[in-house]
């Protein structure tokens, strides 16, 4: 991340084997892990705290607001999570880390500052961060951080101005570590986020303001010379409010103005410990514990409307073990979760004869519980050398939109949301064959390399996707009814194919590959409207850096290249049409240089071509053209 200073949050997972961005128009951070996305099929956190945002229209069901000027780094871990934080998460687990006090001090120094100013071309109008840092004393530390970014609506590689691309962004947090043993810590944190940013998706002028306040505890307990105890627990509160304006829709439609206001309430909780013990020859490890978070959405607008995004609240818990026994060069891992959900809500059902919903007012109270096995085994035939395979099971809730959607398209009065409350939780089956590797001393002294890579192959029961029906027009209209729904799909939908990255690091040249082959198949038909459809990321993504330390490391420069395959979606059920974007490939220039130990200079520019190209099928506008960014790195410690 501090090689190429990313700007904006998807950039930060170019890359990442297996990880792909949905860029619909919005800063948000819509992730997907091995072609899973939406409601909830990739639990992304920040700091550990569950982002479960979501706002249901052309884009992306599941969004992360996060400023990439406060991140340090992030931790990915794909396919089904049978121990901490993997409730619900049938895609992967992945955790955005902020700024700690660490990341400000060196280490051995008590107090630090660090500071970034950016400003670049294609109407970017300027960043900056500040952060400070100070270890009080030995048991306890603070540290805080600010940043802002302005920046107007830029242009892709054709030179055409991309409208409602601006933000104009405030985020900072603050952090507390207390640290009163050897073995105990306890730290506590608040992530704030306000962003007035446009949407151009769909070419539907929408404006949006989004408040997200993230607040964490974290407590850690590890005795020394007790392997049976390493206690973590964790609490969390995050708040999302969103603030959604489309005045287009009353002069088209001669709707009233569309102003939405969107809440979510997060609260979760999660204890796990860890043990080691030694039976004879064996190894084990054993991690057991148990999580538990409650969403509450709450949706309103002027006239009462909330049908796409309904109100309702759903809670999620469950409890894990996990036990890995080891013996000379071999690990069998097995492990078990215990998953359920208790969903509620209500609203008014406007068309009959498309669900078992009837017309009128309805009130959902729903729950099931699952068990989901997983077994591991991995051999470590050489020092730094390991080959694995698993196979395990998922299980994920469907979330209160799939379930109580309800009420009318603003403005298209024939075009109803349908309430399911029918739903069956989806359930996953699959396994994943690799393997790992890290060598140094290689090429050269003190060089090395790493290498993971890994094929999936996963079957999703009761997938659920969405659904067009045109029913009999209504009373005294010559319209039909359209009745638009989430439903589980018959059979079985499938993921698979192959992730890898190998990376090369020396004193002089750094290098990495990674790439990753996604094919996902429906069972059927799944529409999503106006030919924007629910698919997988392309089916080939590459990206690979190549750069050079010099001047006795004190000069960086680099080049990235980022490339995509044509992406087809799924064929619509109203038009049989598919919405296709072509491949691409982007090069990205990179460097900085070391001034003084506390100045660093940088410079970036990316898609030095200027092409034109979508990201792939589920991107509604294309991405920006050649972008040159330069800034300034401040760093003091003392």
């Amino acid at each position: 991340m501090l090689r190429v200073q990313p700007n904006e949050p998807y950039a930060i997972l170019t890359g990442v084997p297996g990880v792909f961005f949905q860029n619909d128009g919005t800063p948000a951070l819509s992730v997907s892990i091995r072609g899973m996305q939406d409601f909830g099929r990739v639990n992304v956190m920040i700091d550990g705290a569950r982002q479960n945002f979501q706002e249901s229209g052309h884009g992306a069901n599941g969004s992360v607001y996060v400023d990439p000027a406060l991140l340090a780094g992030l931790d990915v871990r794909r396919g089904t999570v049978s121990t901490g934080d993997g409730a619900g998460a049938t895609g992967g687990v992945m955790n955005l880390h902020t700024l700690d006090v660490g990341d400000i001090v060196e280490t051995g120094k008590r107090y630090g500052v660090t500071a970034r100013a950016l400003g670049g071309t294609n109407n970017y109008d300027g960043s900056g961060m500040i952060g400070a840092a100070d270890r009080i004393n030995r048991w306890i530390s603070i540290g805080a951080a600010f940043s802002m970014r302005s920046s107007g609506d830029y242009e892709d590689g054709n030179g055409d101005r991309v409208a409602h691309t601006f933000q104009r962004l405030q985020s900072g947090l603050f952090k507390i570590d207390i640290t009163p043993g050897a073995d105990q810590s306890l730290r506590l944190g608040t992530v704030i986020y306000h962003n007035q940013f446009g949407v151009g998706s769909e070419g539907i002028a929408t404006a949006d303001t989004v408040q997200n306040n993230t607040g964490n505890i974290e407590y850690r307990y590890t005795p020394k010379g007790n392997p049976l105890v390493a206690l973590h627990v964790k609490g969390y509160v995050v708040s999302t409010g969103m603030t959604n304006y489309t005045p287009s829709f009353q002069g088209v439609t001669m709707a009233a103005a569309d102003r939405t206001r969107y809440g979510l309430t997060t609260l979760g909780f999660e204890a796990d410990n860890n043990s080691r013990l030694l039976a004879g020859p064996i190894r084990i490890a054993l991690d057991y514990g148990g999580e538990y978070y409650h969403d509450q959405v709450t949706t309103t607008d002027q006239t009462g409307y909330t049908g796409a995004t309904p109100s309702g609240g759903r809670a999620v818990g469950g409890a894990f073990t996990q036990a890995t026994l080891g013996w000379k060069i071999v690990d069998l891992t097995g492990a078990i979760r215990y998953d359920t959900y208790h969903l509620s809500g209500g609203g008014t059902n406007e068309a009959s004869g498309f669900t078992q919903v009837p017309a009128g007012r309805f009130h959902v109270g729903r729950g099931a519980d699952a068990a989901s096995p997983k077994v591991t085994l991995a051999v470590h035939p050489t020092p730094g050398l390991q080959v694995y395979a698993n196979y395990g099971l998922g299980f994920r809730p469907p979330a209160t939109t799939e379930t109580l959607y309800s009420g009318s398209h603003p403005g298209l009065g024939f075009l109803k949301f349908i309430p399911n409350p029918a739903l069956e939780p989806e359930r996953t089956y699959g396994w994943e064959a690799g393997s790992k590797f890290h060598f140094r001393d290689v090429l050269s002294a003190h060089d090395s390399v790493e290498f993971n890579g890994d094929y999936f192959d996963t079957r999703i029961r009761n997938y659920i996707g969405q659904t067009l029906v045109t029913g009999a027009p209504a009373p005294g209209s010559y319209i039909p009814t359209m009745g638009y729904f989430f439903q589980n799909m018959p059979g079985n939908t499938r993921t698979s194919g192959f992730e890898g990255q190998i990376r090369y690091e020396s004193a002089l040249v750094f290098a990495s590959l990674s790439y990753t082959n996604t094919t996902t198949k429906l069972p059927m038909m799944d529409y999503t409207g106006y030919d924007q459809l629910v698919t997988t990321p392309p089916r080939s993504v590459m990206a690979a850096t190549l750069g050079f330390h010099l001047l006795q490391d004190r000069l960086t420069l680099g080049v990235r290249s980022r490339a995509g395959s044509e992406t087809r979606g799924q064929p619509s059920a109203e038009t049989g049409m598919a919405q296709v974007r072509p491949g691409y490939v982007i090069f990205d220039l990179f460097g900085s240089y070391q001034m003084t130990k506390r100045l660093q200079i940088f410079a970036s520019a990316d898609n030095v071509a200027n092409r034109a190209y979508y990201a792939d099928a589920l991107s509604s506008i294309p991405n920006q053209g050649l972008a040159v960014m330069a800034g300034l790195n401040f760093a003091l410690s003392r």
